[in-house]
């Protein structure tokens, strides 16, 4: 055996050689042939290329990528990894350059491929919206809506000591949410060579298992910390002695300047200067912005982490392997099979001024400089209680030292509720707590509703059904479908003000950063503190609560009509149009503000963030373990494994974790003779 390639029923690849270059070349040739379109989009991605191959759609994420210089980066952090992880790139990217018998793929391009899913992951686009609230709408605009990042939040996980389970032994169970991809952005793998033998996710494009893993004796999830490593600073530029340059702290200094051409398919090639500043690269057309990030201020990707992870075999090895990790940073939840349970935040933040953390911050002012590197990363013991559960919250003060902005804590209270009820959990049923879908923010509006004088009888029964609904968001709740309506109503309304209309041109930063900056949402994120804060704004919001019960009433459908899986595919994420995806549309319960956190958009019939993964890994043994994607193991369309996991990842039911070689080979070849056999 020089290396072999099993796949399971669901088309799920287990890959096997005899050295860890050898296993990383046919984990590489494997993901060319099962998701080579999502690859190819994402390595296209990463050196600002897509344009040349999507045409114009392409051009505002390109300018992105090379002004941020992400392929630049990645070669940067290529250069500083140990030889082994170097030659463990090579091997992998060899893989795919043989299976598409071409050398497109550099040894650093899964850096670039993993920056490309995390960058807009962090901190930065949520200050573009903060600093428009402050300069548009002021202080009383800050206090009424939200600048919680909404696509950071929404994942949980949670880890069980053995005194809090059926067979003894710890369990770790999560589900990760990101926008809906198909392909799904996450691929189930499973990895084995002499030194290791490991199941888990990983970045298609990306080699190992990075975030969801378990090696048989230690296993670990994660979710988003909401750590604050991304700093924007407006940059002055001036030509200076025939030098463009930019005042910093300490004066002004010569910046680098260069001409780069973004050729367009079907188009005239575009030329854009490129820019970077002593802080970081200036990333938009509008201003001159300098982004600054952990990683760029490193010129480290945490790639280091990566064997060190597969070769762990307790939370101790975990966590030294993690002291690599850079970005994004993360809530990590570990356990092993001697029972040590531990959840440690693992990253880089730097020491700089807090008010860094708030906005678009002066370049030229000495005290936004950062100073260092946050020493002290918060750790979460199980204690008493036996568990560990993140949900992006923060959990304890010493979070302040790593952001000032987090997810509420009602979905990490809730998780807490729901496993506290029993201390049998098993493999089998852990998922359950992260599959409940009861509306968690509603309490503030709903007894806004409840408090209003004098409603229509048509507005009334509206709020008798509100009154005895049980919250859950399911896809037949009336209760939902009531709640719902009301909610869109509120958030209409809302947007139509003076105050908010302010805020209407979400464009301003271009199209890709409207989600940071989309009005409707961002509102309908904020009810609870509009609901106190909006008269501050001279919204008259009891006027608003009663236009939006009244006008409900007129447009009150299930919440399964309004909440279907709306997975993106890669060309929709550029506007063009694409192939449907099978399961498109089916309703999904849950909410925003669930713990199955399948998102909500204003003004929208689709769902198109949640779990894109679930997962339970048993300590106790290893193949009783359960996982689901979204969709299926493959990117082909059309394929039987393109969407075969949808059910089971939908109710929670989740797949048997098989890592048994002898019983994958059985199964293998049990599978093939029935195949044969029809084929006959």
């Amino acid at each position: 055996m020089s290396s072999e390639v099993i796949h399971d029923a669901f088309g799920i690849p287990h890959i096997r050689a005899d050295s860890l270059e050898e296993l990383a070349f046919a984990q590489g040739h494997e993901m060319a042939r099962a998701r080579a379109a999502q690859i190819e989009l994402e390595r296209l991605r990463s050196e600002g290329g897509t344009a040349a191959h999507l045409g114009p759609a392409g051009l505002e994420w390109d300018r992105f990528s090379r002004r941020a210089g992400i392929d630049a980066l990645a070669q940067r952090a290529f250069d500083t990894v140990d030889d082994e992880t170097r030659d463990f790139l090579v091997a992998f990217t060899d893989g795919i350059n043989v299976a598409f018998r071409d050398r497109r793929w550099m040894p650093w391009t899964p850096l670039g491929v993993f920056l490309v899913q995390q960058v807009q992951f962090g901190s930065y686009p949520s200050k573009l919206w903060r600093d428009r609230v402050a300069r548009r709408l002021g202080p009383a605009g800050l206090r009424a809506l939200s600048v919680e990042p909404p696509a950071a939040a929404g994942s949980n996980a949670f880890a069980l000591t053995g005194a809090r389970t059926a067979t003894g032994s710890p369990i770790v169970a999560g589900d990760p949410h990101r926008v809906f991809e198909a392909p799904n952005v996450y691929l189930q793998t499973h990895l084995a060579c002499p030194d290791f033998d490991v199941v888990g996710f990983t970045f298609p494009g990306v080699p190992g298992i990075q975030h969801f893993g378990h090696t048989g004796s230690v296993a670990w999830g994660l979710t988003n910390a909401m750590g604050d490593y991304q700093d924007l600073y407006a940059e002055q530029l001036e030509v200076r002695d025939g030098v463009l340059s930019a005042l910093g702290p300490d004066g002004w200094a010569p910046v680098e300047v260069r001409e780069e051409t973004i050729d367009v398919l079907d188009d005239e090639p575009e030329v854009i200067e490129v820019v970077v500043t002593e802080r970081g690269p200036i990333v938009f057309d509008d201003q001159p912005v300098a982004l600054r990030t952990a990683s760029y201020a490193l010129g480290d990707l945490g790639f280091g982490a990566l064997l060190p992870l597969l070769r762990s075999r307790s939370v101790t090895e975990v966590e030294a392997a993690l002291e690599h990790w850079v970005e994004p940073l993360n809530n990590w939840v570990v356990a092993d099979t001697a029972g040590v349970v531990r959840h440690r935040v693992a990253g880089r933040v730097p020491e700089r001024d807090l008010a860094n953390r708030f906005g678009i911050v002066p370049a030229a002012e000495p005290r936004h400089v950062w100073t260092g590197w946050v020493d002290e990363m918060p750790v979460v013991d199980p204690g008493d209680q036996g568990r560990v559960v993140t949900a992006n919250e923060r959990t304890t003060p010493a979070y302040d030292a790593i952001s000032s902005h987090f997810a509420e804590p009602w979905r990490a209270d809730r998780i807490s509720q729901l496993l506290d009820e029993r201390d049998d959990w098993s493999a089998d049923d852990a998922i359950r707590p992260l599959t409940d879908v009861r509306q968690l923010g509603a309490e503030a509006l709903l007894e806004a509703l409840a408090a209003l004088p004098e409603v229509s009888p048509t507005a009334e029964l509206l709020r008798g059904t509100l009154a005895a609904w049980d919250l859950e968001m399911a896809v037949d709740s009336p209760g939902a479908a009531v709640f719902n309506a009301v909610r869109e109503q509120f958030v209409h309304h809302l947007c139509g003000t003076g105050p908010l209309q302010r805020l209407a041109d979400v464009d301003v930063h271009g199209v890709m950063h409207r989600p940071w900056l989309s009005t409707a949402s961002r509102v309908g994120q904020s009810i609870p503190q509009l609901l106190v804060h909006g008269h501050e704004l001279d919204i008259d919001v009891p006027a608003l609560l009663r236009a939006s019960l009244e006008a409900a009433a007129t447009d009150v459908r299930p919440w399964g009509e309004r909440h279907g899986f709306g997975p993106l595919t890669g060309l929709a994420q550029f506007g063009l149009d694409d192939e449907a995806v099978p399961v498109a549309g089916v309703p999904l319960p849950g909410d925003a503000s669930s713990v199955a956190a399948n998102g909500w958009i204003p003004g929208t019939d689709t769902a198109v963030r949640g779990p894109v993964a679930r997962y339970v890994w048993d300590l106790a043994d290893r193949d009783r373990s359960r996982w689901a994607v979204p969709l299926g193991s493959s990117g082909v369309p059309g394929s039987p494994h393109e969407a075969d996991q949808f059910e089971a990842w939908a109710s929670g039911t989740l797949l048997p974790v098989t890592t048994d070689w002898k019983v994958l080979r059985e199964d293998a070849a049990r599978r093939s003779r029935t195949t044969t056999e029809q084929d006959r």
